[in-house]
């Protein structure tokens, strides 16, 4: 499984009045680096895709302080469907973990139609792909007998 991994400079306008990355600031570097996620399968295979966010969710873990000058950006595929993508990317700092914010994303053609992806896309996107451990035979161990 390989993980694609961007770094990010915080920008003052992304602070709350507290001090701390606002929340939404951090979803919007997710998306960015889902961007860039696609960008290198443009820039590798030469293929242009086209995605829409039809739902977002995400987990603070701890404030973000905009004084951190960078921050990490780690992303990989949960799953990949026929014309769609469950993404998760963590956010990190040298202070530990902040956020992650996991994003399904449906395939579009330049038209904006939903259109499944091509084998050679699919394959690409599939060396992102997580091991499953939330299935309950997937932490099996299995006892000598």
């Amino acid at each position: 499984m390989l993980t694609f991994t961007t770094r990010r400079l915080i920008r003052l306008s992304d602070a709350d009045i507290r001090g701390n990355v606002h929340n939404l600031s951090i979803i919007r570097y997710a998306e960015d680096t889902a961007v860039e996620w696609v960008c290198a399968l443009r820039d590798e295979l030469g293929l242009q895709t086209y995605w829409c966010a039809v739902g977002v969710q995400a987990e603070f873990t701890r404030p973000l302080p905009w004084t951190i000058p960078e921050i990490q950006l780690a992303l990989r595929a949960e799953k990949v469907g026929r014309a769609s993508l469950h993404l998760v990317t963590s956010i990190s700092s040298p202070l530990g973990d902040h956020a992650q914010v996991r994003t399904r994303v449906m395939r579009l053609d330049a038209s904006g139609t939903r259109t499944t992806m091509t084998p050679d896309e699919r394959a690409w996107y599939q060396r992102y792909l997580a091991q499953d451990t939330s299935h309950p035979d997937a932490a099996r161990v299995l006892q000598p007998s």
